[in-house]
């Protein structure tokens, strides 16, 4: 039988401890700067609070003061033998006892062992199972399009229940989002306006929900003041950087290792602040946007733009444009004025009021 455990260990300070706690606390340092998704000072941290724990493993049980409820240390990290240095939601018993241990001349080192010898604490009442979830019927589509089907039944039951429930667009051909996104976002008659959660796969869910039924939108684009072509992300097709006016987010920057969630957050960020300054000269603007892929690249910038209307109606206007690898090779975008010999693109439904 196993159970978990806690301890302090009083572990003997020397120059190789001292410079262990100096690293340690510098990665804490660090990665509590570092950019969402860069886990190196993380795997730093982790790695030298093993080394650790393992010179605490070797000090004599009879060394060791156990501790109750090992479930409420496991994220109190207790590092060096500076009482000024503890972390503040350290209970008062364990800070006396590692008071204790630094009088004595040692370094108190606070371990949980998920296995330790003993019997596991059950709990008096026990839980049954939930029972499992209703299959979902997708009406006798399969692969891609049950996907989109799916989708599009999560936002009707998100207008339509009692309370906004996630949307996930994960898996889902960026077309087929931006267009119903598109769909849904357009304001309907008797049809209250409902900003709706984003979830993703990994479970990871945006800090910004998307407006639903809240924009009057229009099917044509109008004439504008300034029409500018961007690709949604650089280094995607690099061949057409010398007819686009540029790239409207960098990819080196958007394509890093994180939760998905915090990708549409970074997106819808750098999407607003750059619609505000196009907003800014009063012109009315209209976006030529070539998109391929991402979907938190693409839901993130939609979202961007649904709310930047609302606070700036008719400032802007996008003009979706979706890469299309049937289309013949060479084919002439005349409305934009671009020929891309390997990445033909067609139009999607304007957003646009």
């Amino acid at each position: 039988m196993a159970t978990e455990a806690a301890y302090l260990a009083g572990v003997v300070k020397d120059d190789t401890l001292a410079r262990l706690i100096e690293d340690i606390e510098s990665a804490a340092s660090r990665a509590r700067k570092a950019e969402p998704g860069d886990r190196t000072d993380i795997a730093r941290f982790e790695a030298l609070m093993t080394r650790l724990e393992q010179r605490a493993a070797g000090v004599d049980r009879a060394g060791r003061l156990p501790l109750p409820d090992p479930a409420a240390y496991a994220e109190v990290t207790l590092v060096g033998d500076d009482p000024a240095r503890w972390p503040g939601e350290m209970p008062a018993s364990v800070r006396a006892a590692a008071t204790a241990i630094v009088a004595r001349g040692l370094v108190p080192v606070l371990v949980v062992e998920p296995l330790d010898a003993g019997v596991t604490a059950r709990p008096g009442d026990a839980q049954s199972a939930p029972d499992p979830a209703e299959r979902w019927d997708a009406g006798g589509a399969r692969g891609r399009r049950a996907v989109e089907a799916r989708f599009r039944a999560q936002i009707c039951e998100a207008l339509s229940g009692p309370k906004p429930r996630p949307i996930a667009p994960s898996g889902i051909n960026n077309s087929v989002v931006t267009e119903m996104l598109r769909e849904f976002a357009d304001a309907e008659p008797g049809v209250p306006a409902r900003r709706v959660p984003v979830e993703y796969r990994d479970g990871s869910r945006s800090a910004n929900p998307m407006p639903l039924r809240a924009l009057p939108l229009r099917g044509q684009l109008e004439p504008s003041d300034l029409t500018l072509r961007f690709a949604l992300l650089s280094i995607r097709h690099t061949e057409m950087d010398a007819v686009v006016d540029g790239a409207w987010l960098r990819n080196a920057e958007i394509s890093r290792p994180r939760p998905a969630a915090q990708t549409d957050d970074l997106v819808y960020d750098i999407t607003r602040q750059q619609l505000d300054e196009l907003a800014r000269h009063g012109s009315r603007v209209r976006l030529d946007l070539y998109q391929t892929g991402l979907e938190t690249a693409v839901v993130g910038f939609y979202k961007a733009l649904a709310d930047h209307l609302l606070a700036h109606p008719r400032s802007v206007a996008v003009q979706p444009m979706y890469y299309d690898g049937a289309s013949p090779a060479g084919e002439r975008d005349r409305s934009a004025g671009i020929t891309v010999d390997s990445a033909p693109f067609r139009k999607g439904t304007p957003w646009t009021m």
